[in-house]
């Protein structure tokens, strides 16, 4: 036997056992306890000044995210679209729209969002297309195979020379009837959103296969995952049968809000077709132990969106996406969010992942809802409670809504919004403040394609970036902290102190527990915490405080009281993350999935150690 031989029969066995010390082989999904960085591309970064945000844009700021800590990017609507809601109606599926660049550019893109480590997910719009997307220029032709690809149907009876009347009494999310009259056909199309969107027919075999055929093609370009977009209202009832209204009093109303939506939502066979989509993504993962992620946006009651979990043996969404963090306001005490909190997690199936959203496209932004202190404190919840956390691009720096004239408006919804009479979705998608240059750093365009907010010159990512007790240095803190073995694996326990001070804990053996504590209230608060009983530290370590707290991190807080002392206070609308240790461990080591641990492995026994290129060392 060589020497090289025995040195390499002696070294692997303990070359491995070097490699499993440092190696934690994966247990989670990497999703598990992600947060998803939510990218309006239209409002990021625009590369080529012509106003509007692109591919190139993001690929420009992808170190800032990977420096920051974000690890999932979720990038919205690019394909090829008339841009009537804005992306929302696809003509194309498999193409992008020219003002965000190329197939190419996209997959440069994707490929620069890899190579630093990170992931990315794109929307998947089943519900409807465009009417300008070629299948339903055909469906209007009755071209075969897009004759039905549509749900068209008959007017109902009408005298000669009036108008034709609905199949039934169905109102579209955006007002008035949701069937559309169509000349050439003579034909009404169902379209649950504006006129420009008609739904397709799921209950066509040809539709599904399509569907599929889309989800085919975008795994394969090399995405790692879809958010569903609008999955409540996939199908409909197949009787055509008129939803009621709320009262009789609005019965001719064409408010979508004024009826009661029972063919028009939540249709069983929603859950039977995600099933099979889930189906088609898991297929992909087994092939090459690559997870990818289905994530659906369902705007439903949080017992509701169980559903959307499945059951151990039917698989649906890895997880649904939860608005109600959407309706925190100034006005929310602890009972509210303590009622939102539980009401999702306590009857989430033992599979299933929670996940916390604040803010988004089609919603007012967290700082513009709240105190914009308390921006920072709602951070803090939606990072280190269990799972998975929703961020809108530019929340962490505490963007606010911007404010729209009339000829500036693009979007052509309107809503009710408590500070605004005219609520429209462009307040939420202004463009992303970078730094204190023109129009934020966001274009050099003289009019970029919404208006920037004023406050850009005080409140951007350079500024914040250079400033210890910022807003972004605090999540780049607290997003360190959410790869820790206490917040990915520990125990959630919550108490509600008092109407205004609402803590949560959480608990892992073995390793130093972390409370969440903050005060919603307007008067400053004590932290008392001896109600609570989850026997902790009468002091403890401040690990991240926001600014507007007065503690720092390294400060001693006594959240327990006695006859020798008193409980430290906390300011209103703050918040602090405590710990009883002065340092938290970033992770059990490098986390690296099994097939690249085994991989790994067979490097070493197939490659002779001490067999090398060049001259041998002395």
């Amino acid at each position: 036997m060589g020497i090289m031989t025995r040195i390499t029969r002696v070294a692997i066995p303990a070359i491995l056992m070097f490699v499993l010390s440092i190696v934690e082989v994966e247990s989670k999904d990497w999703f598990e306890n992600t947060v998803i960085y939510q990218i309006y591309p239209r409002s990021f970064k625009d590369s080529d000044g012509d106003g509007t945000g692109d591919f190139r844009g993001i690929q420009e700021k992808l170190d800032y995210l990977h420096e920051v800590g974000f690890d999932l990017l979720w990038i919205q609507p690019f394909f090829k679209s008339p841009m009537v809601d804005f992306g929302y109606d696809i003509a194309d599926y498999r193409q992008t729209e020219p003002v965000f660049g190329t197939l190419e550019d996209l997959k440069n893109l994707i490929d620069a969002i890899h190579i630093r480590g990170m992931r990315v997910i794109i929307d998947f719009i089943p519900n409807h297309t465009s009417d300008e997307s070629e299948w339903f220029k055909k469906s209007l032709n009755r071209e075969d195979p897009y004759t039905d690809f549509y749900v068209w149907k008959d007017s109902k009876p009408h005298a000669p020379g009036t108008p034709p009347v609905p199949p039934n009494n169905w109102l579209s999310l955006f007002g008035g009837s949701a069937w559309q009259w169509h000349e050439k056909r003579q034909q009404f199309y169902y379209r649950m959103f504006s006129p420009g969107q008609p739904d397709l027919n799921y209950r066509n075999p040809k539709v599904k296969e399509a569907m599929k055929d889309v989800i085919r093609f975008w795994l394969d370009f090399g995405v790692d995952g879809f958010r569903v977009d609008a999955v409540p209202v996939l199908f409909e009832d197949e009787q055509l049968r008129n939803n009621p209204y709320v009262s009789s009093r609005v019965e001719n109303s064409t408010d979508f809000g004024d009826q009661i939506p029972v063919y028009t939502f939540q249709h069983p066979e929603n859950y039977e077709l995600l099933h099979q989509w889930r189906l088609l993504i898991d297929d992909y993962s087994s092939r090459d132990g690559r997870k990818r992620l289905m994530t659906v946006e369902a705007y439903e009651p949080a017992e509701d969106l169980q559903r959307y979990f499945g059951n151990t043996t039917h698989r649906i969404a890895h997880f649904p996406l939860y608005f109600e963090f959407v309706n925190v306001n100034y006005l929310s005490d602890s009972n509210f969010l303590d009622k939102a909190i539980h009401a999702f997690i306590d009857k989430m199936p033992p599979h299933g992942i929670p996940s916390w959203v604040a803010s988004n496209h089609d919603n007012s932004r967290l700082a513009s809802r709240v105190d914009p202190e308390f921006a920072e404190a709602m951070l803090m919840v939606q990072l280190l409670l269990p799972g998975v956390a929703g961020i809108y691009y530019g929340e962490e720096i505490r963007m606010k809504d911007i404010y729209i004239r009339p000829d500036q408006k693009k979007d052509f919804v309107f809503t009710f919004h408590p500070t605004q009479a005219h609520f429209t979705r462009d307040v939420c998608r202004g463009p992303m403040q970078w730094d204190d240059s023109l129009n934020a750093g966001f274009s050099t365009s003289k009019t970029p394609w919404l208006p920037v907010n004023p406050d850009y010159w005080r409140n951007n990512v350079k500024k914040q970036l250079s400033k210890p007790r910022s807003t972004l240095n605090m999540v780049k803190r607290l997003l360190k902290l959410k790869k820790s073995p206490t917040i990915e694996s520990g125990d959630l326990k919550t108490c509600k102190v008092s109407q205004w001070v609402y803590m949560f804990t959480r608990e892992l053996k073995d390793e130093p527990p972390v409370v969440v504590i903050l005060n919603l209230g307007t008067e400053m608060e004590p932290m008392c915490l001896n109600e609570c009983k989850h026997f902790l530290q009468g002091i403890m370590k401040v690990h991240t405080a926001s600014a507007n707290s007065g503690y720092k991190s390294g400060d001693a807080v006594t959240i327990l009281h006695d006859d020798s002392s008193q409980c430290s206070t906390l300011r209103p609308k703050a918040g602090l993350v405590l710990t009883s240790s002065d340092a938290i461990s970033a992770s059990r080591g490098t986390r690296v999935s099994l097939p690249l641990l085994i991989s790994l492995m067979l490097i070493l026994l197939i490659v002779p150690l001490g067999h090398h290129v060049g001259k041998p060392s002395c």
